[in-house]
């Protein structure tokens, strides 16, 4: 089979593809370098697929009413997080998964409490949590997505995730100096374990972490950052539900993240990461990997 990703197309494809004009084409490369095609001998340019997705993202965000600066910035960050994603998981995913499945299928919760067990035991936590449980996690979402599996097969499997990651950090020595990281999922936001995972990689690393239960009232955020004063604060969303219920919801947060300068908020989350595609916070740091929140 061809790789699509190695062909290359002259400008006339393109604006058959894209349903722009080769002049418009030719002004947007030229004004906002947002393609940069190879040239022929002949002075003919060249452009990747990459290229003609690039110019039809722009074109359906243009007929959505977007200005053609907003739209660059938009399919950049879309560039971005795609990449950022690519290197989420660099590790191969361990030979438990495969197991995990088959006992989430028959609502095996022993069975899948056990594989968890040893997979920690022979892979050690940091490793464990990358080359098990979030692949494992992923699994079962696109099993559900596309109807492979019922509602309660991804339910158990989370939930016995989910216990199996709350025994592991009760068990986890803390150090009372260590700096503190507060770590919350956004109200409305129920889908907890990206962040228990999070909050696990920290402690490894040194931290005191305390995670606050999904959903708290917005009220009840400030009022902890007050009191426990940590020097990182986390905000997680892994849908965009909470921001669909709230709408103002970054600029409420940020509000208080301006009040404490001393003290580091970061956000991030699937939720997270395809809303602030549009709305940007200003005093909260957009997280999309560990590094973000140790650097």
């Amino acid at each position: 089979m061809e790789d699509i990703s190695k062909k290359t197309y002259y400008i006339k494809e393109v604006s058959n593809f894209t349903g722009l004009s080769e002049q418009l084409i030719r002004k947007w490369e030229s004004r906002y370098k947002i393609v940069n095609p190879n040239r022929l001998a002949n002075g003919y340019r060249i452009y990747t697929h990459d290229d003609m997705l690039t110019l039809k993202a722009l074109k359906n965000l243009r007929d959505q009413g977007y200005s053609v600066k907003d739209a660059i910035n938009i399919v950049a960050e879309k560039k971005k997080l795609n990449l950022i994603k690519n290197k989420l998981n660099p590790v191969d995913p361990s030979p438990y998964i495969p197991k995990l499945i088959e006992a989430g299928v028959i609502y095996d919760e022993e069975n899948l409490m056990l594989l968890l067990k040893q997979a920690n035991q022979q892979y050690g936590l940091d490793l464990f949590l990358q080359n098990t449980v979030q692949p494992f996690l992923k699994i079962i979402g696109e099993l559900w997505k596309n109807k492979d599996w019922d509602e309660s097969q991804e339910t158990i499997s989370s939930i016995v995730v989910r216990d199996f990651l709350t025994e592991l950090s009760r068990g986890f020595p803390n150090n009372t100096d260590a700096p503190t990281v507060l770590g919350f999922c956004l109200p409305n936001e129920r889908h907890e374990i990206p962040l228990q995972i999070l909050l696990l990689q920290l402690e490894i690393r040194g931290f005191r972490t305390i995670r606050i239960a999904p959903s708290p009232k917005f009220s009840s955020i400030e009022q902890l950052i007050k009191r426990i004063k940590p020097e990182k604060v986390l905000f997680s969303a892994s849908t965009i539900q909470p921001f669909q219920k709230e709408p103002y919801l970054i600029e409420m947060l940020d509000r208080i993240a301006e009040k404490y300068e001393n003290i580091s908020f970061y956000i991030g989350g699937n939720g997270v990461w395809k809303y602030t595609e549009v709305v940007k916070p200003k005093h909260m740091k957009i997280s999309y990997t560990l590094d973000d929140i140790l650097n």
